[in-house]
C-alpha cells in the first residue's frame, strides 16, 4: 500500500522533464518574436506620431492663411468710413505721406482711403521713414488703410486721449485735430453741432493700418529689426501691419505682428471708369494717384507656409498663382508646404456712395 500510494505521488520521469523550463534555442526564438513585436509597434506610434505633427501643421497653415484673409478683407470693406461725413474729399497730386503724424496731413490724407506700393523691391521714401527695407519682404505688396474707428461706443470732448488723432463729422463738415481738447480758457477745435445745433457732433478716433510682409516675427534679442537670428534662428515671415496710436502721450505708429507664415501678398485693384460704384475688368496692380480715390473692389492674394519643416518634403518645383501679379516660386529644395488664398474684396463705402 505505501509503494502505491508513492507511486501516485511521484510524477513520471517525462512529466518531470517536460516542467524542466525552455531550452536555449526556444528562449531565443521567443526574444526574436518579442523584438519583432515591440519594432513593429514603435515604428506604428512613430508613423502615426509624424502623421499627427504633418496634420497640426497643415491646420496651422489653413488656419493663419484664412485668418490673414479675414483680416485683410474685414479692413478693406471698412475703409473709408468717415462717420457721418459724405461731403466730397479734394483730389490730391501726390501719395501722402503714410507715416505722417502730422493732423493736418491726416486731414488731407483722408482723400486717399487705400494706398499701396507694388511689389516694390525696397520700401519708397518717405514710407521708409516708419517701415525699414530690413523690416519688409522684396517683391511684396503694401496697402494703407484709412478710416474712421467704427466702434458704437464713441468718444466725448472730454475723455479725448493725449496724442490721438481723432476726427470730428457731420454730413457736410469734419474736423480733425489731436487729442485732448483744450483747456477750458481755450476755444475747442470741435466746434461742428448735431442738428439741434447744440449737441457736440459725433467724435471718432482716426484709424490708419499699413500692412506688410516681414522676414521674421520676433526680433533677435537687442535687434531692431529682422536679422538671420530671429525667431531663435529661423526666421519666420510674417503679416505685420503699422498702426496709427500713442505713445507716451504723443502719436506714432506702432508695429503689430498679426500672421505667422504668410509669405506673399498681391493685390490688384478693380477701378470704378464709369462713376457707378463698378470696378472694371480687368484688375490693375498699380492704379494711378487719380485713380486710387475710384478702387471699388481689391483682389487680395496670399501666400501662406508652414511655420516648421516637413521632414522629406521638397516644394521646389511647385509654381503659384498670384493674380495679375503673375507668379511665384518654384522654391529651391524648400521643405516648407504652401497654399494660395484669394477673396475679391469690395470697398464698400465708396461703391455705395456711387451706387
Amino acid at each position: 500500500m505505501t509503494d502505491i500510494m508513492h507511486f501516485l505521488q511521484t510524477p513520471p520521469v517525462a512529466a518531470r522533464r517536460r516542467q524542466a523550463g525552455l531550452t536555449l534555442v526556444e528562449l531565443m526564438i521567443s526574444m526574436a518574436i518579442g523584438l519583432i513585436l515591440v519594432a513593429g509597434i514603435a515604428t506604428l506610434i512613430a508613423r502615426q506620431s509624424s502623421s499627427r505633427a504633418e496634420l497640426e501643421k497643415t491646420n496651422r497653415q489653413i488656419e493663419n492663411g484664412r485668418y490673414a484673409l479675414t483680416l485683410l478683407q474685414e479692413d478693406i470693406q471698412h475703409a473709408g468710413f468717415y462717420g457721418q461725413y459724405i461731403g466730397a474729399l479734394p483730389a490730391l497730386a501726390a501719395l501722402p505721406d503714410p507715416c505722417s503724424t502730422s493732423a493736418a496731413d491726416i486731414d488731407a490724407a483722408l482723400a486717399m482711403l487705400l494706398q499701396g506700393y507694388d511689389a516694390p523691391a525696397s520700401v519708397p521714401a518717405p514710407l521708409s521713414t516708419c517701415l525699414p527695407d530690413a523690416n519688409h519682404i522684396p517683391g511684396t505688396d503694401i496697402l494703407v488703410i484709412r478710416r474712421l474707428e467704427a466702434t458704437d461706443a464713441l468718444p466725448t470732448i472730454a475723455t479725448l486721449v493725449a496724442g490721438q488723432i481723432y476726427v470730428q463729422t457731420t454730413p457736410s463738415d469734419k474736423v480733425t485735430a489731436l487729442g485732448p481738447d483744450p483747456t477750458p480758457a481755450t476755444p475747442s477745435v470741435y466746434t461742428l453741432k448735431q442738428k439741434d445745433a447744440t449737441t457736440p457732433a459725433q467724435l471718432r478716433r482716426f484709424v490708419e493700418h499699413i500692412y506688410f510682409l516681414s522676414p521674421c516675427n520676433v526680433y533677435a534679442s537687442g535687434a531692431t529689426a529682422c536679422t538671420s537670428a530671429a525667431d531663435n534662428g529661423r526666421p519666420i515671415p510674417t503679416l505685420k501691419r503699422l498702426e496709427m496710436s500713442v505713445t507716451a502721450g504723443a502719436t506714432a505708429l506702432i508695429t503689430v505682428p498679426l500672421v505667422e507664415g504668410i509669405e506673399n501678398l498681391q493685390l490688384d485693384y478693380g477701378i470704378d471708369a464709369t462713376g457707378d460704384g463698378t470696378p472694371a475688368t480687368p484688375y490693375i496692380t498699380a492704379p494711378t494717384i487719380a485713380n486710387w480715390p475710384n478702387v471699388m473692389s481689391v483682389q487680395v492674394t496670399l501666400l501662406a507656409r508652414n511655420t516648421e519643416p516637413s521632414s522629406g518634403h521638397d516644394d521646389g518645383t511647385k509654381i503659384y498663382n498670384m493674380g495679375a501679379g503673375g507668379t511665384v516660386g518654384p522654391f529651391s529644395a524648400s521643405p516648407y508646404k504652401r497654399h494660395v488664398y484669394s477673396a475679391n474684396v469690395r470697398v464698400i463705402n465708396p461703391s455705395g456712395q456711387r451706387e
